[in-house]
């Protein structure tokens, strides 16, 4: 019989590994979600069947467990047979578990397998096996079992980098189910220690500590997602605006729009998941600087021209003269809070105007107040509606979302935001009459001509770098590489920290982008080693390097730096961000 190739479109693929990874962010039982998500992700790619295993230590073995799984029907299921519980894994199958350790996925014929592993996995039916590893706290922690019963199956590297992201996100998911059931078993030790010993005051203290516990296994959990998420997107919006460079026609040119939009979007959604929980863990740090009133709003409103394109909106916008020229303020946070209203108004605004104003005053302290109104003449809303706007993923009606979309995170980060600058936002409108939003933040005056110096020119990149790329995703390395050879460099690569180490010890490099989660030796380790081999050996000139990582959370950014990396980009990498960091000097900053 001739393998079988099960051809699945990427774009499919990764909105039901994002809708996946959605669900078991949701309330409910563990179980039960898991075996949802294997269910959807068993139909979507076309298996007879997934499990879930988890590894547990024993003296200092590793023994896994199957905990969940989804079989197609006709198909035995095997979450009752004994032998695939605690199960001797490294000692039974050291081979395939030898691969699956160290991050790789495991894919095989089974007939082509020795034995013992051979005639274990027969018993069960299989015919063709792929098992995708997860890892947790940088520890192998199991892995997501794909069966084929009745064929020889072949699985592409599209696929795997997918199917490596919805794993990666059941890892995060089993580690924070593991926390919150020892946060349980401690909160009910608790509960009985309470009846005989412990005060009141001990009793909030308590709370306050598995409450901190939880927020962390939260925060790690969204953290790894994005990761996750983002690594496939890279791949995609990457080779997107790599292809909208080449010759193409109109209808190509348009599908390629889509697919990169749509790609956009997704990346939009996990950036405001992350900016919520940051601000929510009360982690978010205001940048504040000198910024151009006038010159913020100018480009927020030109960011939307594309958008009122297909729609009977008109979008105008004024700054009052009141309104200094340039003021000390978060620019980022305030032209986040602008385009997240601007683009609310315009959702809700089928027709008519939108139309945003700046103000400033004085309030009675002396301070400087800046206002900002966003109004439209859309839909509107009741005084009811009106009452839950500004709470997460609350929409003021569920039609809404059927009509117009949107995860209903918008307003509650401008929220968020604003009152994390010290200022409010408030909302007044009625059905069929339109909607204003307005929001006042405390800012301060640049007067100096310190707080206003212009922007340095940007300097071109010098010819003949000697780039090294490291990435243990190959998509990454391709996309990265594709760049580059555009732009007229060409780059060697290494796929993990201790193939980067070598090569620096035999060779002489300009630039390194260094990617961070990798297994084995990541990309802060493997950074260290190369300053530590370069204060060893004076005479070598030192490489510079930029992280080019998936995690997007500002204290990855000082873990970088303090590990000795010079600069630090965020991906999906763009074009532009990269031709930028092939010129940056040793004080420069990337945007």
């Amino acid at each position: 019989m001739e393998p079988e190739i099960h051809p699945i479109q990427s774009d499919r693929l990764l909105r039901v590994v994002a809708n996946c990874l959605g669900s078991l962010i949701e309330s409910g039982e563990f179980l039960e979600k898991i075996t949802h998500v294997l269910g959807h992700l068993g139909s979507a790619v076309n298996v007879d069947r997934v499990y879930l295993f988890e590894n547990h230590l024993e003296r200092g073995k590793v023994y896994c467990s199957q905990r969940a799984e989804w079989a197609r029907e006709g198909v035995a299921q095997q979450l009752q047979n004994s032998d695939l519980q605690n199960l001797p894994f490294e000692e039974n199958f050291p081979d395939m578990f030898a691969v699956v350790s160290k991050g790789k996925p495991f894919t095989a014929f089974v007939a082509s397998l020795e034995s013992p592993l051979r005639e274990f996995l027969l018993a069960q039916d299989i015919m063709s096996i792929a098992m995708v590893p997860f890892f947790c706290h940088g520890s192998f922690g199991g892995f997501i079992g794909f069966d084929d019963c009745k064929t020889e199956r072949i699985w592409d590297e599209v696929e795997m980098d997918s199917l490596r992201a919805l794993a990666a996100g059941i890892g995060s998911a089993c580690l924070r189910e593991r926390t919150e059931r020892s946060i349980q078993a401690r909160a009910d030790e608790l509960a009985r220690s309470r009846r005989v010993a412990l005060s009141l005051i001990e009793d909030s203290q308590n709370a306050l500590q598995a409450a901190e516990e939880a927020n962390r296994a939260k925060s790690s959990f969204l953290a790894m997602m994005s990761h996750e998420i983002r690594t496939p997107l890279n791949g995609v919006i990457g080779f997107t605006e790599i292809l909208l460079h080449e010759k193409l026609s109109p209808p190509q040119i348009e599908m390629l729009e889509t697919i990169r939009n749509c790609g956009d979007s997704l990346l939009n959604l996990i950036s405001d998941i992350l900016d919520l929980s940051k601000v929510e863990s009360g982690k978010i740090d205001l940048d504040v600087g000198s910024c151009s009133l006038r010159e913020c709003v100018r480009e927020v409103i030109q960011s939307f021209g594309a958008v009122i394109q297909g729609k009977n909106v008109g979008l105008e916008w004024e700054v009052a003269p009141s309104v200094p020229e340039t003021v000390f303020v978060d620019g980022k946070r305030l032209r986040q809070i602008l385009v997240n209203l601007v683009g609310n108004a315009i959702k809700f605004t089928d027709q008519g105007l939108v139309s945003v104003r700046l103000d400033a005053n004085r309030d009675s302290s002396g301070e400087l107040i800046l206002t900002g109104t966003v109004t439209d003449t859309g839909i509107g809303m009741s005084a009811e509606e009106l009452g839950v706007i500004f709470e997460a993923f609350r929409q003021a009606h569920s039609s809404i979302h059927r009509q117009f979309g949107g995860s209903g995170l918008g307003l509650a980060i401008c929220r968020r935001f604003v009152e994390a600058m010290g200022g409010k936002i408030s909302a007044q409108s009625e059905p069929g009459k339109g909607t204003t939003l307005t929001f006042g933040v405390p800012v301060r005056v640049a007067d100096s001509v310190e707080d206003t110096l212009a922007p340095s020119e940007p300097v071109a990149p010098p010819p003949n770098l000697r780039i090294l790329v490291v990435d243990d995703i190959p998509t990454n390395v391709k996309l990265t590489v594709s760049i580059l050879r555009r732009l007229g460099y060409s780059a060697e690569t290494a796929s993990d920290g201790n193939e980067a180490v070598a090569l620096v010890e035999r060779e002489e490099f300009d630039l390194i982008f260094m990617d961070i989660l990798m297994p084995q030796c990541d990309g802060i380790e493997a950074t260290k080693r190369i300053r530590a081999f370069e204060q060893a050996n004076p005479s070598r000139p030192a490489v510079k390097i930029i992280a080019l990582t998936a995690d997007a959370f500002p204290e990855n950014k000082s873990l970088c730096l303090e590990a000795g990396m010079n600069h630090f980009l965020t991906k999906p990498v763009r074009r532009n961000a990269l031709y930028a960091a092939l010129s940056i000097g040793p004080q420069s900053s990337l945007p």
